[in-house]
């Protein structure tokens, strides 16, 4: 069926494309941004004014420019960073990560606060999140007018509407509804979003030559979890956010995980699991509730000194790996995968299981699939977290068509 866009339609279509196109290159003229999203000159100059003057843009000239020729120097645009600001917020286990952002993504405030999620009751959690964000908005010193966006990043699954924090291995608490917390507080729109999946928008963002498409970002930590990219957009739930890749099962009856269940995928390659399997204790011993990444370092040193536990261990999580994206390779056809976190400290002895699961599978094509490796999740999760705030800001924009934004 062919949709027809009404003229208003359009122009809030190019005021959201101008304003995303400036945002992602920092600083580009008006010429240029006429060539990146096929408009014409008249229609961005039109629209980049209206959007100066509501204070969303900035212009200035570009200095190296005018000391070429003589001609007129050229005009950069860029977003103004003091137009909005947004809070973002990671919860994970113990720890609850604030930062308060301009509107060009530079970080103005910043605390970190300890939280013992497992023994806390949901009132206690409230009060408690709603005053350390309180303190941190204050440290920066910014009128309550400025809050335009509160973006929160969680280790679990969350409603598809971003609301509810549904489960997670921090708390027992479930049916969490967070973003209505904030926004009867603060008055700001609020959205929760999966770890994961904030790590794949993150990659996107980052590299979109390398995580255009169809890619997935596998969390490899306490939890094993999967941001999926396929057709240029994240797949979630008919109800939830997780694809919950780390729960899918890979052996019936076999290990605890920490879901209560037997035998998923992170029961074999979760962190608790290689230590697990490699200290020898039974399958059915309860997962530890914290192992550092020193301790996945340390089995993969031993690994590298040939020690048949941690080679065991390594190579079992390597399987269980192998087996759910043979999986899933089946039903959607290969894709890249971007493995995340401490747990990629020991990949190296993974990966030749992982492989020959996949070349023994129906997914055959996918035993030479690109694999990209990143130590450290959280910068991948601060930054998914704000480019999802500051978009949605920019998507709020558009939709006012020639408005004069309040200071």
């Amino acid at each position: 069926m062919t949709t027809v866009l009404r003229s208003d339609d359009m122009r809030r279509l190019n005021r959201l494309r101008i304003m995303q196109i400036v945002r992602r290159k920092g600083a580009i003229s008006r010429s240029e941004i006429a060539q990146a999203v096929a408009l014409s000159p008249a229609t961005v100059s039109t629209i980049s004014n209206d959007l100066i003057a509501e204070g969303v843009l900035t212009a200035r000239g570009n200095e190296a420019a005018s000391n070429i020729g003589r001609g007129r120097p050229s005009v950069h645009l860029s977003v103004n960073p003091g137009f909005r600001h947004a809070v973002l917020i990671i919860l994970k286990i113990g720890a609850i990560n604030i930062s308060i952002v301009d509107y060009a993504g530079a970080v103005v405030a910043h605390q970190d606060f300890h939280i013992d999620m497992a023994n806390i009751g949901m009132d206690e959690f409230r009060a408690t999140l709603i005053e350390e964000i309180r303190q941190t908005w204050q440290a920066s010193g910014l009128p309550d007018s400025q809050m335009a966006r509160i973006s929160i990043g969680v280790q679990g699954a969350t409603d598809i509407a971003g609301q509810k924090l549904l489960r997670s291995p921090m708390t027992p608490l479930t049916d969490i509804p967070v973003a209505h917390w904030l926004e009867e507080e603060f008055g700001a729109p609020a959205r929760l979003t999966n770890d994961c999946d904030l790590i794949a928008r993150a990659l996107n963002w980052r590299d979109p030559e390398r995580y255009r498409e169809n890619f997935a970002a596998i969390l490899l930590a306490h939890g094993v979890g999967m941001g999926l990219f396929l057709r240029g957009n994240i797949i979630n739930g008919t109800k939830s956010s997780g694809t919950e890749f780390g729960h899918m099962l890979h052996r019936p009856g076999g290990a605890l995980c920490r879901c209560g269940a037997r035998g998923c995928i992170e029961a074999n390659a979760g962190d608790y699991a290689i230590v697990r399997r490699y200290r020898g204790d039974p399958e059915d011993t309860a997962p530890a509730s914290h192992v550092t990444a020193t301790e996945i370092a340390e089995i993969a040193e031993a690994a590298r000194g040939q020690d048949a536990r941690a080679l065991d261990a390594l190579a079992a999580a390597g399987r269980a790996l192998g087996s759910g994206l043979a999986g899933i390779y089946a039903l959607v056809d290969p894709f890249r995968i971007a493995f995340v976190g401490h747990g990629v400290a020991a990949f190296e002895f993974m990966e030749p299981a992982l492989r020959e699961i996949l070349e023994n599978s129906n997914a055959n094509a996918a035993k030479d699939i690109p694999i990209d490796l990143f130590a450290n999740e959280m910068p991948l999760v601060l930054e998914g977290c704000r480019i999802d705030a500051l978009s949605e800001i920019d998507a709020i924009q558009a939709e006012r068509l020639g408005e004069q934004a309040r200071a």
